[in-house]
Protein backbone atom coordinates (compact mmCIF):
# COMPACT_ATOMS: atom_id res chain seq x y z
CA UNK A 1 0.00 0.00 0.00
CA UNK A 2 1.20 3.40 -1.01
CA UNK A 3 2.15 6.11 2.01
CA UNK A 4 1.68 9.68 1.06
CA UNK A 5 4.19 11.91 1.66
CA UNK A 6 4.25 14.89 4.24
CA UNK A 7 3.36 16.95 0.97
CA UNK A 8 0.65 15.08 -0.10
CA UNK A 9 -0.65 14.64 3.39
CA UNK A 10 -0.94 18.67 3.44
CA UNK A 11 -3.15 18.79 0.42
CA UNK A 12 -5.22 16.13 1.12
CA UNK A 13 -6.57 17.28 4.47
CA UNK A 14 -6.51 21.17 3.47
CA UNK A 15 -10.05 22.64 3.33
CA UNK A 16 -10.24 25.40 1.29
CA UNK A 17 -9.10 26.83 -2.11
CA UNK A 18 -5.59 25.31 -3.16
CA UNK A 19 -3.43 25.86 -6.13
CA UNK A 20 -1.66 22.49 -6.32
CA UNK A 21 1.52 22.76 -8.36
CA UNK A 22 2.88 18.99 -8.98
CA UNK A 23 6.22 18.07 -10.44
CA UNK A 24 6.36 14.86 -13.05
CA UNK A 25 6.44 11.10 -11.57
CA UNK A 26 5.41 13.38 -8.14
CA UNK A 27 1.94 11.23 -7.47
CA UNK A 28 -0.40 13.91 -8.31
CA UNK A 29 -3.01 11.89 -9.78
CA UNK A 30 -2.71 9.47 -6.17
CA UNK A 31 -3.06 13.01 -4.37
CA UNK A 32 -6.24 14.30 -5.94
CA UNK A 33 -7.84 10.55 -5.58
CA UNK A 34 -6.61 10.35 -2.31
CA UNK A 35 -8.22 14.15 -1.77
CA UNK A 36 -11.51 13.20 -3.58
CA UNK A 37 -11.71 10.09 -1.67
CA UNK A 38 -11.15 12.26 2.23
CA UNK A 39 -13.86 15.05 0.73
CA UNK A 40 -16.32 11.61 -0.32
CA UNK A 41 -16.64 11.10 3.32
CA UNK A 42 -18.66 13.66 4.39
CA UNK A 43 -20.73 14.57 1.49
CA UNK A 44 -24.28 14.32 1.91
CA UNK A 45 -25.85 11.48 -0.58
CA UNK A 46 -26.79 14.24 -2.86
CA UNK A 47 -23.78 16.02 -3.26
CA UNK A 48 -20.61 15.26 -5.39
CA UNK A 49 -17.32 16.98 -6.96
CA UNK A 50 -16.82 18.01 -10.47
CA UNK A 51 -12.90 16.29 -11.36
CA UNK A 52 -12.24 18.06 -15.31
CA UNK A 53 -8.85 16.45 -16.68
CA UNK A 54 -7.84 18.27 -20.22
CA UNK A 55 -8.11 14.84 -22.30
CA UNK A 56 -9.93 12.09 -22.23
CA UNK A 57 -7.64 9.36 -21.25
CA UNK A 58 -6.65 11.46 -18.23
CA UNK A 59 -10.29 11.56 -17.06
CA UNK A 60 -10.59 8.23 -17.57
CA UNK A 61 -7.67 6.73 -15.71
CA UNK A 62 -9.16 9.53 -13.21
CA UNK A 63 -12.22 8.28 -12.79
CA UNK A 64 -10.97 4.18 -13.33
CA UNK A 65 -8.24 4.74 -10.02
CA UNK A 66 -11.30 6.39 -7.93
CA UNK A 67 -13.75 3.61 -8.42
CA UNK A 68 -11.15 0.97 -7.20
CA UNK A 69 -11.32 3.13 -3.72
CA UNK A 70 -14.69 1.34 -3.46
CA UNK A 71 -16.05 5.05 -2.04
CA UNK A 72 -19.41 4.97 -1.44
CA UNK A 73 -20.50 7.58 -3.64
CA UNK A 74 -21.79 8.09 -7.80
CA UNK A 75 -22.48 11.60 -7.95
CA UNK A 76 -19.18 13.30 -8.93
CA UNK A 77 -18.24 14.41 -12.60
CA UNK A 78 -15.44 12.73 -14.09
CA UNK A 79 -14.69 14.16 -17.77
CA UNK A 80 -12.97 16.85 -19.52
CA UNK A 81 -13.90 20.78 -19.84
CA UNK A 82 -16.07 20.28 -23.13
CA UNK A 83 -17.72 17.52 -21.28
CA UNK A 84 -18.39 19.80 -18.11
CA UNK A 85 -20.03 22.59 -20.26
CA UNK A 86 -22.44 20.68 -22.43
CA UNK A 87 -23.37 17.77 -20.12
CA UNK A 88 -23.83 20.00 -17.15
CA UNK A 89 -24.52 23.08 -18.26
CA UNK A 90 -25.56 23.67 -21.73
CA UNK A 91 -27.94 20.86 -22.01
CA UNK A 92 -29.93 20.66 -18.67
CA UNK A 93 -30.27 24.66 -18.49
CA UNK A 94 -30.24 26.14 -22.15
CA UNK A 95 -34.09 25.87 -22.62
CA UNK A 96 -34.68 28.12 -20.24
CA UNK A 97 -33.81 30.81 -22.00
CA UNK A 98 -36.33 30.12 -24.40
CA UNK A 99 -38.13 27.48 -23.32
CA UNK A 100 -39.44 24.81 -26.04
CA UNK A 101 -36.95 24.40 -28.69
CA UNK A 102 -35.22 21.54 -30.66
CA UNK A 103 -33.39 18.75 -29.12
CA UNK A 104 -29.87 19.65 -28.57
CA UNK A 105 -27.14 17.77 -30.37
CA UNK A 106 -22.96 18.92 -30.06
CA UNK A 107 -21.80 19.70 -33.63
CA UNK A 108 -17.87 19.69 -34.18
CA UNK A 109 -17.90 23.22 -36.51
CA UNK A 110 -19.40 26.31 -37.26
CA UNK A 111 -18.17 26.49 -40.56
CA UNK A 112 -20.63 23.92 -41.86
CA UNK A 113 -23.45 26.59 -40.83
CA UNK A 114 -22.68 29.06 -42.73
CA UNK A 115 -25.65 31.53 -41.14
CA UNK A 116 -23.50 30.74 -37.31
CA UNK A 117 -20.40 31.29 -38.64
CA UNK A 118 -19.87 34.67 -37.48
CA UNK A 119 -20.25 33.27 -33.82
CA UNK A 120 -16.42 32.26 -33.74
CA UNK A 121 -15.93 35.94 -32.47
CA UNK A 122 -17.22 35.05 -28.95
CA UNK A 123 -14.24 33.76 -28.61
CA UNK A 124 -12.40 37.24 -28.65
CA UNK A 125 -12.95 39.09 -25.31
CA UNK A 126 -14.13 42.28 -26.77
CA UNK A 127 -17.04 40.42 -28.62
CA UNK A 128 -18.30 38.19 -25.59
CA UNK A 129 -21.02 40.65 -24.49
CA UNK A 130 -22.24 42.08 -28.04
CA UNK A 131 -25.95 41.30 -27.74
CA UNK A 132 -26.44 40.63 -31.45
CA UNK A 133 -23.89 37.43 -31.27
CA UNK A 134 -25.30 36.61 -27.80
CA UNK A 135 -28.93 36.73 -29.65
CA UNK A 136 -27.22 34.62 -32.79
CA UNK A 137 -26.09 32.11 -30.19
CA UNK A 138 -29.72 32.19 -28.15
CA UNK A 139 -31.14 31.17 -31.18
CA UNK A 140 -28.51 28.33 -32.61
CA UNK A 141 -29.33 26.67 -29.14
CA UNK A 142 -32.94 26.91 -30.00
CA UNK A 143 -32.05 25.45 -32.77
CA UNK A 144 -30.96 22.13 -30.97
CA UNK A 145 -27.21 23.28 -32.05
CA UNK A 146 -24.29 22.78 -29.98
CA UNK A 147 -20.98 24.81 -31.13
CA UNK A 148 -18.27 21.90 -29.84
CA UNK A 149 -15.56 24.58 -30.71
CA UNK A 150 -17.21 27.60 -28.38
CA UNK A 151 -19.03 25.34 -26.14
CA UNK A 152 -17.40 27.60 -23.29
CA UNK A 153 -18.51 30.82 -24.14
CA UNK A 154 -22.25 29.06 -24.74
CA UNK A 155 -21.67 27.99 -21.18
CA UNK A 156 -20.58 31.16 -19.40
CA UNK A 157 -23.46 33.10 -21.27
CA UNK A 158 -25.76 30.38 -19.70
CA UNK A 159 -24.16 31.14 -16.27
CA UNK A 160 -24.05 34.44 -16.95
CA UNK A 161 -28.22 34.72 -18.11
CA UNK A 162 -29.63 31.75 -15.89
CA UNK A 163 -29.25 31.92 -12.17
CA UNK A 164 -30.40 28.10 -11.37
CA UNK A 165 -27.41 26.93 -13.13
CA UNK A 166 -25.38 28.11 -10.61
CA UNK A 167 -27.77 27.62 -7.63
CA UNK A 168 -27.82 24.03 -9.10
CA UNK A 169 -24.13 23.72 -9.46
CA UNK A 170 -23.36 24.98 -5.85
CA UNK A 171 -26.34 22.09 -4.40
CA UNK A 172 -25.27 19.65 -6.15
CA UNK A 173 -20.95 19.85 -6.06
CA UNK A 174 -19.16 20.96 -2.91
CA UNK A 175 -15.43 21.52 -5.28
CA UNK A 176 -14.18 21.58 -8.45
CA UNK A 177 -10.61 20.30 -9.71
CA UNK A 178 -8.82 21.04 -12.74
CA UNK A 179 -6.01 19.46 -13.72
CA UNK A 180 -3.10 20.53 -16.47
CA UNK A 181 -4.56 24.26 -15.24
CA UNK A 182 -1.57 25.41 -16.88
CA UNK A 183 -3.56 24.89 -20.17
CA UNK A 184 -6.75 26.88 -19.33
CA UNK A 185 -7.82 29.33 -21.43
CA UNK A 186 -9.24 32.49 -20.19
CA UNK A 187 -12.68 31.15 -20.75
CA UNK A 188 -12.10 28.01 -18.18
CA UNK A 189 -10.54 31.06 -15.87
CA UNK A 190 -13.29 32.95 -15.57
CA UNK A 191 -16.23 29.82 -15.26
CA UNK A 192 -13.64 28.25 -12.99
CA UNK A 193 -13.06 31.51 -10.64
CA UNK A 194 -16.96 32.11 -10.95
CA UNK A 195 -17.81 28.87 -9.88
CA UNK A 196 -15.12 29.14 -6.88
CA UNK A 197 -16.71 32.46 -6.34
CA UNK A 198 -20.38 31.26 -5.87
CA UNK A 199 -18.61 28.90 -2.76
CA UNK A 200 -17.91 25.62 -4.39
CA UNK A 201 -14.32 25.09 -3.05
CA UNK A 202 -11.31 25.32 -5.99
CA UNK A 203 -8.86 22.57 -6.32
CA UNK A 204 -6.42 24.22 -9.87
CA UNK A 205 -3.54 21.47 -10.13
CA UNK A 206 -0.99 22.30 -12.46
CA UNK A 207 2.73 20.94 -13.98
CA UNK A 208 5.32 22.03 -12.10
CA UNK A 209 7.49 21.14 -15.09
CA UNK A 210 6.13 23.72 -16.87
CA UNK A 211 7.53 26.61 -14.13
CA UNK A 212 10.69 27.00 -15.82
CA UNK A 213 9.16 28.48 -19.32
CA UNK A 214 7.55 31.45 -16.45
CA UNK A 215 10.55 33.92 -18.08
CA UNK A 216 8.95 33.70 -21.72
CA UNK A 217 4.96 33.94 -20.41
CA UNK A 218 4.49 30.39 -21.75
CA UNK A 219 3.78 29.39 -18.02
CA UNK A 220 -0.13 29.47 -17.63
CA UNK A 221 -0.70 33.41 -16.28
CA UNK A 222 -3.81 31.98 -14.87
CA UNK A 223 -2.33 29.56 -13.21
CA UNK A 224 0.17 31.90 -11.96
CA UNK A 225 -2.52 34.22 -10.56
CA UNK A 226 -3.99 31.65 -8.52
CA UNK A 227 -0.87 31.31 -6.68
CA UNK A 228 -0.62 34.80 -5.88
CA UNK A 229 -4.13 35.38 -5.13
CA UNK A 230 -5.48 35.61 -1.35
CA UNK A 231 -8.15 33.37 -1.49
CA UNK A 232 -5.63 30.36 -2.77
CA UNK A 233 -2.96 28.35 -1.31
CA UNK A 234 -0.36 27.36 -2.92
CA UNK A 235 0.98 23.69 -2.22
CA UNK A 236 3.41 21.99 -4.05
CA UNK A 237 4.59 18.16 -4.69
CA UNK A 238 8.05 18.00 -5.86
CA UNK A 239 8.94 13.91 -5.07
CA UNK A 240 9.32 11.93 -7.83
CA UNK A 241 7.87 8.77 -7.05
CA UNK A 242 9.20 7.25 -10.44
CA UNK A 243 12.60 7.60 -10.56
CA UNK A 244 15.61 7.05 -7.63
CA UNK A 245 15.24 10.00 -4.71
CA UNK A 246 19.01 10.94 -5.41
CA UNK A 247 17.83 11.51 -9.50
CA UNK A 248 15.18 13.52 -8.13
CA UNK A 249 16.72 15.92 -5.50
CA UNK A 250 19.59 16.32 -8.36
CA UNK A 251 16.76 17.58 -10.37
CA UNK A 252 15.19 19.60 -8.23
CA UNK A 253 18.45 21.08 -7.48
CA UNK A 254 19.23 21.78 -10.74
CA UNK A 255 15.69 23.86 -10.98
CA UNK A 256 17.00 25.93 -7.93
CA UNK A 257 14.39 24.23 -5.79
CA UNK A 258 16.91 23.43 -2.46
CA UNK A 259 16.69 19.89 -1.21
CA UNK A 260 17.14 19.14 2.55
CA UNK A 261 17.64 15.12 3.64
CA UNK A 262 19.53 14.64 0.94
CA UNK A 263 19.84 11.04 -0.10
CA UNK A 264 22.77 9.20 0.79
CA UNK A 265 23.21 6.70 -1.80
CA UNK A 266 23.89 8.92 -4.89
CA UNK A 267 22.55 7.74 -8.62
CA UNK A 268 23.68 10.43 -10.19
CA UNK A 269 27.21 10.08 -12.10
CA UNK A 270 29.61 12.42 -13.53
CA UNK A 271 31.87 9.58 -15.77
CA UNK A 272 35.10 11.56 -17.10
CA UNK A 273 36.89 9.72 -20.12
CA UNK A 274 39.86 10.07 -22.16
CA UNK A 275 39.20 10.82 -25.81
CA UNK A 276 35.82 11.64 -27.62
CA UNK A 277 32.27 10.58 -27.89
CA UNK A 278 33.71 7.72 -30.19
CA UNK A 279 36.14 6.43 -26.87
CA UNK A 280 32.83 7.68 -24.58
CA UNK A 281 30.38 5.03 -26.53
CA UNK A 282 33.01 2.35 -26.67
CA UNK A 283 33.73 2.99 -22.57
CA UNK A 284 29.37 3.06 -22.25
CA UNK A 285 30.15 -0.83 -23.84
CA UNK A 286 32.71 -2.00 -21.54
CA UNK A 287 30.48 -1.13 -18.37
CA UNK A 288 27.68 -2.36 -19.40
CA UNK A 289 27.17 -5.61 -17.98
CA UNK A 290 28.73 -4.17 -14.42
CA UNK A 291 26.03 -1.29 -14.17
CA UNK A 292 23.28 -4.75 -14.96
CA UNK A 293 24.38 -5.85 -12.52
CA UNK A 294 24.44 -3.28 -9.88
CA UNK A 295 21.21 -2.32 -10.37
CA UNK A 296 19.82 -5.39 -11.86
CA UNK A 297 18.92 -4.97 -15.21
CA UNK A 298 18.74 -7.42 -17.54
CA UNK A 299 17.72 -5.56 -21.22
CA UNK A 300 19.59 -3.51 -23.35
CA UNK A 301 16.34 -1.49 -23.92
CA UNK A 302 16.63 -0.25 -20.24
CA UNK A 303 19.31 1.72 -21.75
CA UNK A 304 19.22 4.97 -23.28
CA UNK A 305 22.01 7.11 -24.85
CA UNK A 306 20.61 11.14 -24.73
CA UNK A 307 21.98 13.61 -27.43
CA UNK A 308 21.51 17.02 -28.09
CA UNK A 309 20.54 16.44 -31.60
CA UNK A 310 20.20 13.88 -34.65
CA UNK A 311 24.29 14.09 -35.74
CA UNK A 312 25.32 13.01 -32.52
CA UNK A 313 22.64 10.36 -31.67
CA UNK A 314 23.60 9.51 -35.36
CA UNK A 315 27.21 8.86 -34.31
CA UNK A 316 26.45 7.35 -31.28
CA UNK A 317 24.42 4.95 -33.20
CA UNK A 318 27.26 3.73 -35.48
CA UNK A 319 30.30 3.86 -32.62
CA UNK A 320 28.21 1.32 -30.57
CA UNK A 321 28.84 -2.07 -31.76
CA UNK A 322 26.04 -3.85 -29.79
CA UNK A 323 22.26 -3.83 -31.07
CA UNK A 324 20.49 -0.11 -31.43
CA UNK A 325 17.79 1.81 -32.01
CA UNK A 326 17.99 4.92 -32.91
CA UNK A 327 15.51 7.67 -32.86
CA UNK A 328 15.91 11.03 -34.96
CA UNK A 329 13.86 13.90 -34.55
CA UNK A 330 11.44 14.06 -36.84
CA UNK A 331 9.82 17.73 -37.59
CA UNK A 332 6.67 17.08 -35.60
CA UNK A 333 8.94 16.64 -32.51
CA UNK A 334 9.61 20.38 -31.97
CA UNK A 335 5.96 21.75 -32.66
CA UNK A 336 3.24 21.97 -29.97
CA UNK A 337 -0.31 22.10 -32.09
CA UNK A 338 -2.55 19.62 -31.63
CA UNK A 339 -2.00 18.53 -34.98
CA UNK A 340 1.40 17.98 -34.63
CA UNK A 341 0.75 15.57 -31.38
CA UNK A 342 -1.86 13.67 -32.99
CA UNK A 343 0.31 12.57 -35.61
CA UNK A 344 2.93 11.92 -33.21
CA UNK A 345 0.29 9.48 -31.65
CA UNK A 346 -1.04 7.61 -34.47
CA UNK A 347 2.61 6.82 -35.79
CA UNK A 348 3.52 5.55 -32.40
CA UNK A 349 0.45 4.00 -31.50
CA UNK A 350 0.39 2.09 -35.31
CA UNK A 351 3.32 0.19 -33.98
CA UNK A 352 2.28 -0.16 -30.25
CA UNK A 353 -1.07 -1.97 -32.59
CA UNK A 354 1.32 -4.05 -34.53
CA UNK A 355 3.41 -5.47 -31.41
CA UNK A 356 -0.57 -6.44 -30.20
CA UNK A 357 0.08 -3.42 -27.19
CA UNK A 358 -2.67 -1.34 -27.88
CA UNK A 359 -6.09 -1.65 -29.55
CA UNK A 360 -7.96 0.53 -31.72
CA UNK A 361 -10.15 1.14 -29.14
CA UNK A 362 -7.59 2.29 -26.88
CA UNK A 363 -6.50 4.31 -29.28
CA UNK A 364 -9.97 6.08 -30.04
CA UNK A 365 -11.23 6.70 -26.65
CA UNK A 366 -8.07 9.01 -25.65
CA UNK A 367 -9.81 11.50 -28.07
CA UNK A 368 -13.52 11.06 -28.64
CA UNK A 369 -15.97 10.52 -26.18
CA UNK A 370 -18.53 8.19 -27.38
CA UNK A 371 -21.68 8.91 -24.64
CA UNK A 372 -21.51 12.78 -26.30
CA UNK A 373 -19.85 12.32 -30.25
CA UNK A 374 -21.35 8.87 -30.76
CA UNK A 375 -21.50 9.42 -35.03
CA UNK A 376 -17.48 10.62 -34.67
CA UNK A 377 -16.53 7.92 -32.11
CA UNK A 378 -17.77 5.33 -34.95
CA UNK A 379 -16.07 7.20 -37.83
CA UNK A 380 -13.37 7.37 -35.74
CA UNK A 381 -13.33 3.54 -34.84
CA UNK A 382 -13.03 2.10 -39.16
CA UNK A 383 -10.75 5.25 -40.07
CA UNK A 384 -7.95 4.24 -37.58
CA UNK A 385 -8.90 0.29 -37.67
CA UNK A 386 -8.28 1.12 -41.80
CA UNK A 387 -5.00 3.12 -40.63
CA UNK A 388 -3.48 0.65 -38.30
CA UNK A 389 -4.76 -2.60 -40.73
CA UNK A 390 -2.33 -1.25 -43.24
CA UNK A 391 1.40 -2.71 -44.24
CA UNK A 392 4.61 0.14 -43.35
CA UNK A 393 4.89 0.95 -47.17
CA UNK A 394 1.14 1.64 -47.60
CA UNK A 395 0.85 4.43 -45.02
CA UNK A 396 2.49 7.19 -47.53
CA UNK A 397 -0.68 6.39 -50.11
CA UNK A 398 -3.03 7.13 -47.29
CA UNK A 399 -1.56 10.42 -45.87
CA UNK A 400 -5.95 11.31 -46.62
CA UNK A 401 -6.88 8.99 -43.83
CA UNK A 402 -4.61 10.69 -41.42
CA UNK A 403 -5.78 13.81 -42.57
CA UNK A 404 -9.43 12.57 -41.70
CA UNK A 405 -9.08 11.83 -38.02
CA UNK A 406 -7.08 15.18 -37.33
CA UNK A 407 -10.47 16.91 -39.06
CA UNK A 408 -12.72 14.63 -36.97
CA UNK A 409 -10.73 15.35 -33.64
CA UNK A 410 -9.18 18.88 -33.76
CA UNK A 411 -11.75 20.27 -36.81
CA UNK A 412 -11.00 23.69 -36.54
CA UNK A 413 -6.93 23.22 -36.16
CA UNK A 414 -6.17 22.45 -40.23
CA UNK A 415 -2.41 23.15 -40.11
CA UNK A 416 -1.32 22.51 -43.99
CA UNK A 417 2.41 22.92 -42.60
CA UNK A 418 1.83 19.79 -40.11
CA UNK A 419 0.48 17.79 -42.71
CA UNK A 420 3.46 18.94 -45.32
CA UNK A 421 5.86 17.35 -42.52
CA UNK A 422 3.74 14.17 -41.68
CA UNK A 423 4.37 13.29 -45.86
CA UNK A 424 7.97 13.83 -45.39
CA UNK A 425 8.16 11.36 -42.47
CA UNK A 426 6.43 8.97 -44.44
CA UNK A 427 8.35 9.30 -47.42
CA UNK A 428 11.47 8.83 -44.81
CA UNK A 429 12.28 5.00 -43.65
CA UNK A 430 14.73 6.70 -40.75
CA UNK A 431 12.10 9.28 -39.52
CA UNK A 432 9.28 7.00 -40.04
CA UNK A 433 11.23 4.12 -37.89
CA UNK A 434 11.76 6.38 -34.87
CA UNK A 435 8.49 5.90 -34.11
CA UNK A 436 8.79 1.94 -33.91
CA UNK A 437 10.04 1.23 -30.50
CA UNK A 438 13.18 -1.11 -29.48
CA UNK A 439 13.39 -4.41 -29.29
CA UNK A 440 14.53 -6.27 -25.72
CA UNK A 441 18.00 -6.26 -27.44
CA UNK A 442 18.22 -2.82 -28.71
CA UNK A 443 19.67 -0.07 -26.62
CA UNK A 444 17.72 3.50 -27.13
CA UNK A 445 19.95 6.35 -28.97
CA UNK A 446 17.38 9.20 -29.56
CA UNK A 447 17.52 13.15 -28.63
CA UNK A 448 16.64 14.67 -25.74
CA UNK A 449 13.61 16.46 -27.19
CA UNK A 450 12.48 13.08 -28.56
CA UNK A 451 12.67 11.77 -25.19
CA UNK A 452 10.57 13.81 -23.49
CA UNK A 453 7.66 12.05 -21.69
CA UNK A 454 9.67 8.38 -22.01
CA UNK A 455 12.08 6.46 -18.67
CA UNK A 456 14.11 3.96 -19.32
CA UNK A 457 15.90 2.41 -16.32
CA UNK A 458 19.48 3.52 -16.93
CA UNK A 459 20.28 6.93 -18.82
CA UNK A 460 23.79 7.95 -20.28
CA UNK A 461 24.00 12.06 -21.20
CA UNK A 462 25.78 13.38 -24.02
CA UNK A 463 26.48 16.92 -25.07
CA UNK A 464 26.99 18.60 -21.65
CA UNK A 465 29.70 20.77 -22.54
CA UNK A 466 29.89 24.55 -23.38
CA UNK A 467 28.66 25.58 -26.43
CA UNK A 468 26.41 22.53 -26.81
CA UNK A 469 24.43 23.02 -23.57
CA UNK A 470 23.88 25.48 -23.43
CA UNK A 471 24.83 27.71 -26.85
CA UNK A 472 26.62 30.13 -25.92
CA UNK A 473 26.89 33.51 -28.28
CA UNK A 474 25.55 36.96 -29.22
CA UNK A 475 22.49 35.54 -30.97
CA UNK A 476 22.01 33.36 -27.68
CA UNK A 477 19.05 34.99 -25.15
CA UNK A 478 17.70 34.18 -22.15
CA UNK A 479 14.76 32.14 -23.53
CA UNK A 480 17.68 29.57 -25.52
CA UNK A 481 19.10 29.38 -22.06
CA UNK A 482 16.03 28.38 -20.16
CA UNK A 483 15.33 25.92 -23.38
CA UNK A 484 18.93 24.35 -22.83
CA UNK A 485 18.39 24.05 -19.00
CA UNK A 486 15.05 22.52 -19.65
CA UNK A 487 16.67 20.18 -22.08
CA UNK A 488 19.35 19.11 -19.28
CA UNK A 489 16.36 18.91 -16.98
CA UNK A 490 14.22 16.53 -19.38
CA UNK A 491 17.35 14.38 -19.71
CA UNK A 492 18.02 13.92 -15.98
CA UNK A 493 14.98 13.13 -15.05
CA UNK A 494 14.23 10.05 -17.62
CA UNK A 495 16.44 8.01 -15.73
CA UNK A 496 14.47 5.61 -12.70
CA UNK A 497 17.53 3.62 -11.67
CA UNK A 498 20.62 5.26 -12.57
CA UNK A 499 21.76 8.46 -14.42
CA UNK A 500 25.56 9.05 -16.12
CA UNK A 501 26.46 12.12 -17.58
CA UNK A 502 29.51 11.60 -19.80
CA UNK A 503 32.56 14.11 -20.52
CA UNK A 504 34.89 13.60 -22.96
CA UNK A 505 38.14 15.53 -23.35
CA UNK A 506 37.13 16.11 -26.72
CA UNK A 507 33.99 17.04 -29.01
CA UNK A 508 32.91 16.59 -32.00
CA UNK A 509 31.28 19.72 -34.54
CA UNK A 510 29.44 18.30 -36.78
CA UNK A 511 29.12 21.19 -38.97
CA UNK A 512 32.80 21.99 -39.50
CA UNK A 513 33.49 18.20 -39.68
CA UNK A 514 36.32 18.81 -36.34
CA UNK A 515 37.26 18.78 -32.63
CA UNK A 516 37.65 20.96 -29.94
CA UNK A 517 39.00 20.54 -26.26
CA UNK A 518 35.75 19.90 -24.70
CA UNK A 519 34.71 22.39 -21.77
CA UNK A 520 32.24 21.31 -19.33
CA UNK A 521 28.62 22.69 -19.21
CA UNK A 522 27.89 25.15 -16.69
CA UNK A 523 24.72 23.37 -15.94
CA UNK A 524 27.03 20.57 -14.04
CA UNK A 525 27.83 23.30 -11.16
CA UNK A 526 24.16 25.01 -11.07
CA UNK A 527 23.39 25.51 -7.23
CA UNK A 528 24.44 22.47 -4.81
CA UNK A 529 24.01 19.47 -7.98
CA UNK A 530 28.26 18.69 -7.60
CA UNK A 531 27.55 17.63 -4.00
CA UNK A 532 24.88 15.41 -5.25
CA UNK A 533 26.32 13.72 -7.36
CA UNK A 534 29.37 11.03 -8.05
CA UNK A 535 32.93 11.24 -9.89
CA UNK A 536 33.65 8.74 -12.34
CA UNK A 537 36.49 7.93 -14.30
CA UNK A 538 35.71 5.41 -16.95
Amino acid sequence: MIKPTGEQIKIIESKGNLVITAKPGSGKTYTIVEKIAEISNSLLDFQGVIAISFTRKASQELEQRYKRKNVKNANHFFGTIDKFYISEIIIPFSKQLFGKGEPLEVKDSLDDYPQYKVLKKLKETKNRTDNELLQLLRQSLQEGLIFLEISGETALYILNEVPQCLLYLKARYTHIFIDEYQDCGEIQHEIFLKLVNQGIKGIAVGDLDQAIYAFSNRYSRFLLSLIGADDFTHLEITRNHRCHKSISDYSLELMGITRENIEEEKRVFKVNVEGSDEQIISAIEDNLDEIKKKFNLNKNSDFAILCRGNDSARRASEFLTIENKLFVDTPLDKINGNWANLFNDILNSYYLYKLNELTVLDFVIKYIDEELYYKNFRNGLELINELFNLDESQLEQKLEKFIKIAELIYPEQKDERIVHMLKRILNNEEELHSFKPATENEINIMTLHKSKGLEFKCVFLMDLYRWILPPEGNWVSDEDYIQALNLHYVGVTRAIEACYIMQGTKRYNASRKRYFDAIESPFLYINNTPNLREELYW
